[in-house]
């Protein structure tokens, strides 16, 4: 029944209908999944402590997050409430965390990713008036039960991407092949450009790190990596050489669709708040009108994660992210102990990094991309700290003499 109901937490933190917004229903989803969260941990006080204690920076980024509805420009109800739907999918990821080790908290990840891929598909077939585009913008592109193309486009990728690890895993090879063709039929038919780049890269980073663990010579694996450093350069070469020629091909321009010219519009909103922000968010749940090159954005978010951190929680709240994204991205480590989790954890955080460059999906998204975020950040980081207590043991034991 436990993971019954955590996997029915997930999926409400990855469904627009069920997390973004402040209405009625957001809110008394949220206060319920609080209160499962907070009774989960009641048990695992002394763990959660341990937790908090272990990742200071992140719990004081979100001690400071929450605080920020202090000085938030919006009404001060609607940023309460705000913070009591971050405090409910934040207490959600500790709960994840306390309650199961990195294995388990990957795989309820993946079983989530899955379920949600089978529900787009068929909210396509069941009901298309509602999971496709209709109207002006995006016509006729799948949306499922996500809200947007580009949403469905991040889940999808999500899903492709684990059951590719799971497959070369060697268990229930059918059953990921089936569901790496339905997540790839959801990438094309939802048309999301960044989606598909970034599976692409994901997919060729997935096969560089299979095939550098099974090459066992040092000088082999040398020449490897050499080959792969000079055809990413080739690559990032033509990309700055031909980059219009190459957009234009898909119908697309450097602007990366108007995401420029967004972020030229937005500058006066960082400036005018430039250490602490407008407050979480505050500034986007105006609705505000950006101008940018004479045209008029009427938006919920920049496109830029980052960007969006530094509007919402200033530069201070940027540079404590940036921090832990740098610090846990350099203690990743896919060894051979349980590889295929620690490769999917991998991939994971590069997407939320990387998404996170020209799309928003840390805080002013759905939920389940910064519960990936939480989780993967302290289960990196107790990884760590075991590894080194380890060695630490190991060279007690090694210089200790003998009688």
């Amino acid at each position: 029944m436990k993971h019954i109901l955590t996997v029915a937490g997930l999926l409400a933190f990855s469904i627009p209908f069920a997390c973004q917004g402040l209405s009625p229903r957001v809110i008394t989803i949220s206060l319920l999944i609080l209160l499962f969260s907070y009774t989960m941990l009641l048990p695992s006080l002394k763990s959660l402590i341990a937790i908090l204690a272990d990742n200071p920076l992140l719990t004081l980024l979100m001690m400071y997050i929450a605080a920020s509805c202090l000085w938030a420009e919006q009404e001060q109800t609607s940023s309460v409430l705000m913070v009591v739907k971050f405090l409910a999918f934040s207490t959600f990821g500790f709960y994840l965390v306390t309650h199961y080790t990195a294995q388990g908290c990957i795989r309820l990840l993946v079983v989530t990713l899955s379920i949600l891929s089978v529900l787009n598909l068929l909210a396509v077939l069941l009901v298309p008036s509602f999971a496709i585009h209709g109207g002006v913008e995006h016509t006729g592109l799948w949306k499922g039960i996500s809200g947007h193309k580009n949403t469905l486009g991040t889940l999808s990728l999500l899903s492709f991407v684990s059951h590719v690890i799971y497959f070369f895993r060697g268990t229930r090879k059918a059953l990921h092949i089936g569901f790496i063709l339905l997540n790839a039929l959801l990438l094309i038919e939802c048309q999301s450009t960044t989606s598909l780049v970034l599976t692409s890269s994901l997919f060729v980073f997935i096969l560089f790190i299979l095939l550098f663990k099974r090459i066992r010579s040092i000088a082999l694996r040398g020449f490897f990596v050499s080959c792969s450093c000079l055809l990413v350069l080739l690559g990032l070469a033509l990309t700055f050489t031909y980059g219009d020629a190459i957009a234009s091909e898909f119908g697309k321009t450097t602007t990366l669709t108007g995401r420029t010219e967004i972020w030229q519009g937005i500058d006066g909103a960082i400036q005018s708040h430039y250490w602490f922000g407008h407050g979480y968010g505050s500034f986007w749940a105006a609705r505000p009108s950006i101008y940018a090159n004479g045209i008029r954005f009427d938006l919920t978010s920049s496109h830029s994660g980052f960007r969006d951190l530094w509007i919402d929680v200033g530069l201070i709240g940027l540079l404590a992210t940036v921090i832990l994204v740098v610090t846990t991205l350099f203690k990743i480590r896919i060894g051979k102990t349980d590889m295929y989790t620690w490769l999917t954890a991998a991939v994971f955080f590069l997407f939320i990094v990387l998404n996170n460059i020209t799309d928003s999906r840390f805080l002013n998204s759905l939920a389940i991309y910064w519960i990936i975020f939480m989780v993967i950040v302290i289960k990196v980081q107790e990884r760590h700290r075991l590894t080194i207590a380890e060695k630490a043991n190991t060279a007690t034991w090694s210089t200790r003499p003998l009688h």
